[in-house]
């Protein structure tokens, strides 16, 4: 009962550990996408809560088997018709059945810890993947509406150029008829 109590714990030890975003390993040639980080981590997590449910499933196997064991202890000593083997093998037949009963028992609870454990993960990954792509989304808005301000603004800087320019041209086209007439009536 202690180990699958230990393995419970361990497992909420490993989901909660495989839930942690900080990167580890700065000198990674390539990223993640946040796409990927989530599918890895909900496949972690598959993969401990499997790991758990077959420890469980251990655990469950080898009280049974003391249990059958037991019972073989039991009869084996009524057939035989020794009182006493038979008193220690009732008693001991009893210990395990109750060890059977408790298995059980901690096995249901630590599966429904490591379920729940497991959806509140995976909620939480999903919750955290859909943040980021959110947050993807905003950036991706402020950056087309910087780009659009930015367009806008060059685009009336090159009018104002234009313009300039065009008011520049007809003052010196306007300068040379002047000049023109002016040596004409001369």
């Amino acid at each position: 009962m202690k180990k699958i109590m230990l393995m419970a714990a361990v497992a909420g030890t490993i989901v909660t550990a495989s839930c942690n975003n900080n990167p580890k390993n700065n000198d990674t040639d390539s990223e993640m996408t946040a796409g990927e980080k989530l599918d890895q981590t909900l496949e972690t997590l598959e993969d401990h809560k499997d790991h758990a449910h077959a420890t469980l499933q251990e655990e469950l196997a080898k009280a049974e088997e003391k249990v059958n064991k037991a019972k073989a202890d039991l009869d084996d000593a009524i057939e035989k018709g020794d009182k006493k083997a038979e008193e220690n093998a009732r008693k001991t037949y009893d210990e395990a059945n109750t060890l059977w009963e408790k298995t059980k028992a901690t096995a249901r609870e630590a599966g429904v810890k490591v379920e729940e454990g497991t959806n509140k993960a995976v909620d939480a990954t999903k919750d955290a993947a859909k943040a980021t792509g959110n947050a993807l989304d905003r950036a991706y808005d402020k950056t087309v509406d910087a780009t659009k301000n930015a367009a806008d603004a060059t685009g009336k800087a090159i009018d104002n150029a234009v313009e300039k320019t065009g008011e520049k041209a007809n003052k010196v086209a306007k300068d040379a008829e002047k000049k023109v007439e002016e040596m004409k009536n001369r």
